[in-house]
């Protein structure tokens, strides 16, 4: 008869009883091993594979959108001109940022009401440059919200 190896045996259930403890506890041990290695390379898998998607979508982000000249057909005005962009008046740019602070102005007035509104005076609009995380842009809210009167 063909000598069983000691997980062979812990796996059969009429064969277990005849273990020994110490036998028994190395078997526990070996399958608890494997369970947990298998587990840590499937995830330390995905982990990988999720970098390398991450790197290639960031990649493909930082490419410039606009497309090369070549011939001159790509970019030029009907008269074979090169096309120019005309500047924004800079008075346009003012009544954008009037248009910015009455939406601003309208959300908080629909959010809190007129009164707490009415008493508001906006002073100063950033914009934040670069990507927040989840976790930072619910910690500044927290911040915020704990502020309110």
């Amino acid at each position: 008869m063909q000598e069983l190896g000691l997980m062979e045996r812990f796996a059969d259930p009429v064969l277990f009883e005849s273990l020994t403890t110490g036998e028994k506890l190395t078997g526990g041990l070996i399958t608890t091993l494997m369970g947990m290695g298998t587990t840590f390379v499937i995830l330390f898998l995905l982990w990988g594979i999720i970098a390398f998607i991450s790197n290639i979508i960031r990649k493909a982000d930082q490419k410039p959108n606009t497309p090369a000249q070549s011939s001159g057909t790509i970019g030029t005005a009907p008269g074979g001109e090169a096309a120019v962009p005309k500047p924004v008046a800079a008075s346009a740019i003012a009544e954008s940022g009037q248009e910015i602070v009455a939406v601003i102005m309208a959300a908080i007035t629909a959010s809190q009401g007129a009164e707490v509104a009415s008493k508001l005076r906006i002073r100063k609009i950033e914009r934040i440059s670069g990507n927040r995380t989840p976790w930072n842009a619910a910690g500044s809210a927290e911040c915020i919200d704990s502020r309110k009167i």
